[in-house]
């Protein structure tokens, strides 16, 4: 038995919520991974004040997310750990062999990270915490989001003929 998904979206929204009023923030990610990064690199974006430290909430918040899903994960009864990078229907459009896998995955997420930070923000700060403030153009954002991530994988699946 695993966690059922309306308890893990009730309790997302709920904290972005509680952020909220507590701090006056919303959620995101793509700041926590200027964080990340700014050690890094060299780019002046990086290295202004709001992204330029490791003690960032942020950073940690970036951090808390694998640690929390090994937590939840471990602690669901009947849960067994089978390490993979299966990517269900995107294995046909991916290298097979992991070691190449790998870094296209790697690259992948980097290059959606920049993307997210020079738009001025990710989709989960959109769709999460925007829709849970009930903020309305994060509905109409999160909706074409959603549209064009399914009509460019449909695209690309119809092109490489799969």
């Amino acid at each position: 038995m695993v966690w059922p998904g309306w308890l893990g979206g009730v309790a997302v929204g709920t904290y972005v919520i509680i952020q909220h009023w507590v701090s006056g923030r919303m959620l995101g990610v793509s700041s926590g991974y200027c964080n990340f990064i700014s050690p890094f690199s060299r780019l002046s974006f990086f290295q202004n004040a709001e992204h330029g430290s490791f003690n960032s909430w942020r950073l940690w918040f970036l951090l808390g997310l694998p640690i929390g899903s090994f937590i939840a994960a471990f602690t669901s009864p009947g849960f067994e750990w089978h390490p993979t990078f299966d990517m269900g229907l995107y294995d046909d459009l991916l290298p097979t062999v992991w070691w190449v896998k790998l870094p296209v995955l790697f690259i992948g997420g980097v290059v959606m990270g920049l993307g997210a930070r020079m738009a001025g923000g990710c989709t989960s700060g959109h769709a999460i915490s925007g829709i849970a403030l009930l903020n309305p153009p994060s509905f109409a954002a999160a909706i074409l989001f959603f549209a064009s991530g399914l009509g460019f994988v449909q695209l690309l699946f119809y092109l490489l003929g799969r």
